[in-house]
Formats: structure tokens, sequence, C-alpha cells
């Protein structure tokens, strides 16, 4: 089994890669791993190779670089009562070595790594796809590290096992593959529906979706930038911890901070996320995205299988929140494009202290006489800028808006004290977070920290409000990645 092994390391002077397809097992007096081919078992280990003879090949090579990938599976008699990412690691912990960029399949068993009728296991099947299709959206040249990235997501939302590695140094940055979706035309961006696919059309994969234009990427959850005019789309798999799906509205987290292996969220998220900017670009521009839901889903939305497109909604607000894992993340308010006017209020509203279903949009508000008492008061200018904005004949034009805003998740109240008078271009940059009020009535420009002046108060405002509204729409880190 190791002859051609041993030729390939003698040879190779820049990378060395070794690709084992079989079975792997445990030695059953001991906790040594073998590989092994067709027809071993754990007591005739003599069928088997000991990896560590294969290490030794491995050491002696003079390649620069050395790629191993073990796409084999262990025996569940062997393991005991170890679970399948116990006995992932316990496999990539035995296999390391130094300088080595290692990749270690997830399976229990034979039927868990092969489907019946398939012509390669699960593993190999990803692997093979994204090689010959590409990632659209990445890099010209793909690393051994992108595309294991790719694999273990997309089997990981398959509920398939899921592989590990271990990283040895350069190795996982070696460019080893040219990115075959990267011809994608550049003309091939599209908003709203695409003809020939209803909403509810099932798909089996990342990768059905991809061709059919209805989310282009074959891992990230949003599709398009916001130099491009905003997202396409988006998927909601259960990904992060924080998506709310009540079907025709959707709390969606942004992208960013999370460990791979856990899931967790370890660090804040930021808009300089070309995603998360994609989004706000979305509601600036109008422009709906088209919504996929996955099989890990909310169950109540969620297609038993596979995805499911699933319609276009609007991106019609955005806030920061901490996430349930400590961190802060974006949250985006989807709606369902279809619905009516109506029912959207009815989804979202929340009941004023006047008892009347409200739902806030700039110029229109639960109760009118304590937008009219604010304006009148600050003699229709802006409390940030002073600036009164006049039309020809006699019309002003200023806005009242809600510090904390008053539909949901925020249920601000509809008073005096919650309220801000400002001109057009301050109430844009208010209600996207651009800038923030701090305790003293200073407000502070979030790009750069600089504070633009003093916030003219003539009213009670409700401190609680301003720290709502700062919290909700303080930015994640510079650095937030992944």
């Amino acid at each position: 089994m190791l002859d051609p092994v041993r030729d390939a390391a003698a040879k190779a002077k820049d990378t060395l890669f070794v690709y084992f397809a079989g079975h792997g097992q445990i030695h059953s007096t001991g906790n040594q791993f073998y590989l092994t081919l067709v027809g071993s078992d754990g007591i005739s280990m003599y069928k088997s190779t000991a990896y560590n003879y294969l290490r030794e090949e491995l050491k002696q090579s003079r390649a620069k670089r050395c790629i191993v990938i073990l796409d084999c599976c262990y025996s569940g008699r062997a393991l005991g009562e170890m679970g399948g990412n116990d006995s992932i690691a316990r496999l990539a912990n035995s296999a390391a070595v130094t300088g080595t960029y290692l990749i270690a399949s997830a399976a229990e068993n034979s039927t868990s790594l092969a489907k019946p009728g398939e012509k390669y296991t699960v593993f190999t099947g990803e692997l093979i796809d994204i090689i010959q299709g590409g990632i659209p959206g990445g890099p010209s040249m793909l690393t051994m590290e992108t595309i294991f990235s790719h694999v273990r997501t997309s089997l990981q939302e398959k509920n398939l096992p899921i592989p590990e590695r271990r990283d040895g140094r350069l190795s996982s940055e070696i460019l080893l593959f040219r990115n075959r979706a990267v011809n994608d035309p550049p003309g091939d961006i599209r908003y709203g529906a695409i003809p020939g696919y209803e909403e509810g059309a099932l798909f089996g994969s990342r990768r059905e979706l991809h061709e059919a234009k209805i989310h282009r990427p074959l891992q990230a959850g949003i599709c398009g930038t916001a130099e491009r005019g905003g997202a396409e789309s988006v998927v909601v798999s259960g990904g992060y911890r924080d998506d709310k799906d009540y079907g025709n509205l959707i709390f969606y987290t942004g992208h960013g901070g999370r460990d791979p292996n856990t899931g967790k969220q370890v660090r804040d998220q930021s808009l300089e996320d070309p995603g998360n900017a994609a989004l706000v670009e979305n509601i600036m521009s109008g422009l709906p995205v088209r919504v996929v839901r996955g099989a890990r889903g909310n169950p109540e939305f969620a297609p038993m299988a596979g995805y499911s497109y699933d319609g276009l909604y609007f991106v019609t607000d955005y806030w920061t929140q901490p996430s349930t894992d400590g961190p802060i993340v974006f949250q985006f308010l989807l709606e369902k494009a279809s619905r009516s006017r109506q029912h959207l209020e009815k989804d979202i509203a929340t009941q004023s202290s006047h008892g009347r279903i409200i739902r806030k949009n700039i110029g229109r508000y639960a109760d009118t006489r304590n937008a009219i008492t604010i304006k009148r008061l600050y003699n229709y200018s802006c409390q940030v800028c002073d600036e009164r904005l006049e039309i020809a004949g006699g019309p002003r034009i200023v806005s009242v808006v809600y510090i904390r805003k008053l539909e949901l998740p925020h249920r601000g109240s509809d008073t005096k004290e919650n309220m801000l008078c400002l001109c057009p271009n301050h109430c844009e940059l208010f209600n996207y977070g651009a800038i923030i009020i701090d305790d003293g009535y200073k407000v502070i420009n979030q790009s750069d920290g600089e504070v633009v002046g003093d916030l003219t108060v003539k009213h009670q405002i409700d401190l609680a409000n301003i720290r709502y509204h700062r919290e909700h729409y303080r930015l994640g880190s510079r650095d937030s990645s992944s």
C-alpha cells in the first residue's frame, strides 16, 4: 500500500499530496490508527497498514509542504461509545504530522460515508463538486483551506458527518486549483424573482441553487455587495443562533464572527463585512432579496430536506445587539414583499398608548399631535445642525423620528420623550445608526468617533431611549472575520 507513497515522497520537492480513500480502524488492543482496505477487520490487523508507517514516509520526503486527505471510516465497535466528532478529532490528532495539512473525513461506518448507489463518498463527492464547479465570488485560485471550509459547511448543512483538519504551518495556503466559477459574467447579478422558478421551488443542494441563479454562492449566506447595489439573496438555515423566523417576518443575523468548528459567536460583527454592508444598502435602495430556507431552519417554515425558494423580502431595518453567545451581532428585519401593507402592519405592530395599531414610517406617527408639537417647539429646525429647510411658498421640510422605534422588537413609546426633530439628512443618519447621542447630548459620528456637535434640547428626552439607540447601533470591532 505504501510503495506509491514512498516513490512520490522521494520525487516531490515542492508539494506532496496524499489522498487515501478506504477504511480506518483503531487497533483492538490499543489506540494506534490503521489504514485498511475492504475486507479488513479489527482482529486481522496484519491486513492493514499502521498510519505511523505512512507518517515516517512523509517525514523522509524532501517536499517543502505536504497535504494529506484521509477519507476513511471507523467501526462503531472499535470506537465504543465515542461520538462522531470525538472520533474524528482522535483520528486527526493521531495522524498529525508537523508541517502537514491534514483533512480527516467524518464517518462512523461505511454506510454513513458512501450512500447506496453513489460513486463517491459524501466527502469526496463534495470535494469534487467544488473543484469542478468552483466557488462563486471566490478568488481566482483556491487554497486547501478555502476548499475545506466550503466542503465542511456544505456537509454540515446537510446534517452529514463533518470533517476536521489540522494545519501544519504554510500548507493551508498552497494555491491548488483554478476557481472555475470566476468566469461567471458580471452581468449575472440579478435582483428580484428568477424566471422559471415559483415560490416554494425545492432544491437538493447549494449547487442546484447556484445553477438556478436563485442563490449563487456555494457557502456564503448573503449574496451581493453594497458596491454592486446590495444583496441579491440570503439563506436562512439556522446557521446563526440569533436568527428568528416568523414566516412573513425574519430577524436575520448578519455575517461574521463565528468559530467555524463550534458555530459559536466569538467576535463582534462589523459593517465592514461585505454581506452586512450589502443588506444595509438594500434598506436604502429598496431592492428586495430572494429568501432561501434550509432544512436546518425553523421547522414550521423550512423544507424537510434541502432548500426552498420562499419569495422576495424587503430589508426594512437593522440594529445591533449582544448575541446569545455574547459578542455583538447585526440583526436585519426582512418583510415578505407579497404581503399586503395591512397584513404587514399587523405582523410587526404594537399597541400605542392610545390603543391604535401603529407602524413606524418617516412622517407617519401613531399620534400626530405629538409630532406637530415637537416640530413647532423647534421652529421646524434640526436639533443637530439647527438648519431649517423651506420650499418656495412656505412649506418646511423636517422629520420627527422615534429614538427607540415603535415596531417589534424595539417597542418604543409613542411619547414626546421618545422623539427628535431632525432635517432629512440627519434623520437618515440617525435612523441608520451613523450618528449616536451620548448622555451629555453630544452627537457623535460613528465612522470616526468624532463629536459633530451638541444636540439642541428644548423638551424632556428619556435618556433610556438614547442609550437604547446607542447600544442597538453600536458598530462591531473592525477586525471581525469568518
